[in-house]
């Protein structure tokens, strides 16, 4: 799994953060988590396959969370 630095977040154009989103398979959660938060306040429009992905992101982590208890 990939991870992002938070320190290296800033730096990273918003295309770059968008493809966290949409590879979210390959990243930790965290990273995805992160990266939408930096979109979010960069007011990035959230619409269509990029909220369709994060839909897919959050469905998978409660199932995660739901293993794990």
């Amino acid at each position: 799994m990939k991870t992002i630095e938070i320190q290296s977040i800033e730096k990273m154009s918003s295309l770059d953060l968008s493809y966290v989103i949409f590879f979210w398979k390959e990243y930790d959660s965290s990273s995805v988590v992160i990266a939408y938060d930096k979109l979010v306040k960069r007011n990035y429009p959230i619409s269509g396959d990029f909220y369709d992905k994060m839909t897919d992101f959050r469905k998978k982590q409660l199932l995660s969370d739901n293993e794990q208890k």
